[in-house]
């Protein structure tokens, strides 16, 4: 299991539960309102619920606090933590969320490419080095485990390698520093991605577009 798996389900309890019920159900009509609602039945649910928990915990801002989940926590209780937990929740405030093309892959350990920064890095998680291929371009979250190490967050979306381009020339339009324009980006690219997933007889170009002809 990924080491970082027991804070995630604790994150996860913490803030799904009790005064927090509420603002994760107006947090699910947020998202999909916007990416289009996933039925059960939906090949791809579980993996799109692991994706919204992420947008959840990682990004969005607590009506009643304006910090992201993972953040609150960690400023209400890193006095109290011991050093092993202050490591792992400190490390899940500094999660990377971005666009990742795989370089290279030697068993569980994968070089990928950040998109907004080109920086390379080394992920190593035995749960899904084996569903990469060279030249895989998807949106993910990594958190930082070591100098230049990383492993993943579940929930991923994978996009079509005729989408690259466009991708491409959206990122290089927002500053790298900029969190929310690249938040938004992730967003609106995963909403084109579902789109692609219910209407695979519509080519990519007309998807993966500013200009969407339906």
């Amino acid at each position: 299991m990924n080491e970082y798996q027991e804070c995630l389900e604790l994150l996860t309890e913490e803030f799904s539960t009790g005064e927090f019920y509420r603002e994760l159900f107006e947090a699910k009509q947020e998202y999909f309102l916007e990416s289009g609602v996933v039925s059960e039945d939906d090949p791809d649910f579980e993996n799109q619920m692991d994706i919204f928990m992420g947008w959840y915990l990682f990004d969005r801002p607590l009506s009643s606090h304006d910090l992201s989940p993972v953040k609150l926590y960690f400023r209400r209780n890193r006095e109290n933590m011991s050093e092993e937990q202050f490591s792992k929740f400190s490390a899940l405030t500094e999660t990377i969320h971005s666009i990742f093309e795989v370089l290279k892959q030697r068993g569980d350990r994968l070089t990928l490419r950040e998109y907004c920064t080109r920086k390379k890095m080394e992920v190593e998680d035995s749960r899904y080095s084996y569903g990469f291929s060279k030249g895989d371009v998807f949106e993910a979250r990594v958190i930082p485990v070591g100098k230049n190490a990383y492993c993943f967050v579940s929930g991923f979306c994978f996009h079509p390698r005729e989408s690259v381009k466009f991708i491409d020339s959206q990122i290089k339009k927002i500053r790298y520093q900029d969190l929310e324009q690249r938040n938004q980006l992730l967003l609106k690219l995963n909403q084109m991605k579902m789109k692609h997933l219910r209407y695979p007889h519509i080519a990519v170009t007309h998807i993966y577009t500013l200009d969407p002809k339906f």
